[in-house]
């Protein structure tokens, strides 16, 4: 028998198992298909390079779409490459094959022990890397290593396609829940009604973009996004890259308590500013929200911090301010690609965490447009944000209206896309002292005390 066992453990290897794998196939050769369905590269759970070369044999036929792939196809194929010997071994193999319909068992078990084989690979190459590594930043290594295990666990992870009967009980589950919510929200909501509205809150698995010009109130609006979530019970993980825990902090305290932010920065606060600032603390403190202010942080670091937190605590929801200042992973041959990257791999946190991942993004400066209202093409760096995101807020203010230092202005929230929902514009209110959003248009309650918008609808 001619093995390829060089450098690895026997007690991760079972040539029986692969040898009746492969007897399952010259004794019933449809079997390859579902196969493949499952396992799409067979031939990496095997060690033994007699069974490689029957699993490539019948591989290479089924690439190229042969009608008929039985035992004599096969025979013929491994004749043609010179194998002749292992026709014999075929015969070996049958025998060690009861009955075909036992192919999944022997299936399974090749898949563990591959796993087994890919996961001590990695410990080696772990520790391998941390001998090497010490001029490196640990945190750097520990993250990179990290990283390899996760790849390794999700490219283990088996995803099953499912049609229409197997899926129509999920259906029904969605659509009942839709029933029972009586037209409230199904998502997290942002605090801000019209927009709920809109958007139907975040939902799980979605990218959310916000992105504005410099100023404008993105970070407002992430705030008063994760405050509003928290103050319902979501657990909110916070990634400030531009703002330290405290100024964070200090902000949602002003737009509680309507306090003015730039005279609690220059010190003029009165005994009665100190009462509700003791007050605005104690309330603000009680919520689930996790703030890490790490300067430099990269999306692969985003992303373990992530998981590792949501095992830890518990994670709904996850904000990051701001896209374009997350440092480098690696060298990327031109800025769209690296921002493509991000948002792609930002994308994929959400969908593998089932949680809104809220993104917060720069608009381009272009002074010869920095009067309309912006656009998706406005979107700084790389288009591949309009593509990887589901929902794109756009952040706008009317220009022509001076003094906005002192002075509440109008605000617009251009929803720009909403993969599953209606686009327009929610109008707010932005008052620039609280760094406070406000919705703006609403009307006091009906006669019975339920809320409505401007339009007389209950809200």
């Amino acid at each position: 028998m001619n093995n390829n066992l060089n450098g690895i453990n026997l007690k991760l290897v079972d040539v029986n198992a692969e040898m009746a794998l492969i007897g399952c196939l010259i004794e019933e050769p449809n079997i390859f298909d579902d196969l493949v369905s499952v396992c799409p590269k067979p031939v990496d759970l095997l060690t033994d390079l007699n069974c490689i070369d029957f699993m490539l044999a019948f591989s290479v036929l089924h690439h190229k779409g042969e009608k008929v792939i039985d035992s004599v196809s096969v025979n013929s194929y491994l004749q043609k490459k010179g194998k002749i010997n292992l026709i014999l071994f075929g015969d070996e193999c049958s025998k060690r094959c009861p009955s075909p319909i036992n192919w999944k068992y022997y299936l399974s078990i090749l898949q563990d022990l591959a796993t087994l084989r890919e996961t001590k690979n990695a410990c080696l190459n772990a520790i391998s890397q941390i001998d090497g590594s010490s001029n490196s930043n640990p945190t750097s290594v520990i993250n990179d290593i990290s990283s390899r295990f996760e790849n390794l666990t999700n490219n283990n992870d088996s995803k099953k396609i499912s049609s229409y009967s197997d899926t129509a009980g999920e259906a029904v589950d969605f659509l009942e829940g839709c029933y029972k919510r009586k037209g409230t929200i199904s998502g997290i909501t942002t605090g801000i009604k019209k927009l709920n509205k809109v958007l139907d809150g975040l939902h799980n698995g979605e990218l959310i973009i916000i992105a504005a010009r410099p100023s404008v109130g993105k970070t407002s609006l992430a705030n008063k996004i994760s405050d509003s979530a928290a103050a319902e019970g979501k657990n909110v993980l916070f990634f400030s890259i531009e703002m330290s825990r405290p100024q964070i902090m200090l902000r949602s305290i002003c737009a509680h308590s309507e306090l003015n932010y730039r005279q609690i920065l220059d010190g003029e606060v009165s005994p009665k500013d100190f009462t509700r600032i003791n007050e605005g603390v104690h309330k603000i403190s009680k919520l689930p929200v996790y703030v890490d202010d790490s300067p430099s942080i990269s999306v692969p670091e985003i992303r373990a911090k992530t998981k590792r937190f949501k095992r830890s605590h518990g994670v709904d929801l996850v904000v990051i301010d701001y896209l374009q200042i997350v440092t480098a992973h690696k060298k990327f041959e031109t800025r769209a690609l690296e921002i493509a990257d991000y948002t792609k791999c930002l994308k994929s946190l959400a969908r593998e965490l089932n949680i809104p991942v809220v993104c917060l993004s720069q608009l381009s400066r272009e002074p010869a447009r920095a009067e309309r209202k912006p656009r998706l093409s406005d979107l700084r760096d790389s288009g591949a944000i309009e593509q990887d995101a589901d929902v794109v807020i756009l952040l706008h203010r009317d220009h022509s209206v001076d003094n906005f230092q002192n002075q509440p202005y109008p605000l617009s929230l251009i929803v720009a896309k909403q993969r599953n929902g209606p686009v327009g514009d929610v109008d707010v209110e932005f008052v620039p002292q609280y760094t406070k959003i406000k919705d703006v248009g609403l009307i006091p309650p009906a006669i019975d005390g339920s809320p409505r918008d401007s339009f007389g609808y209950p809200t």
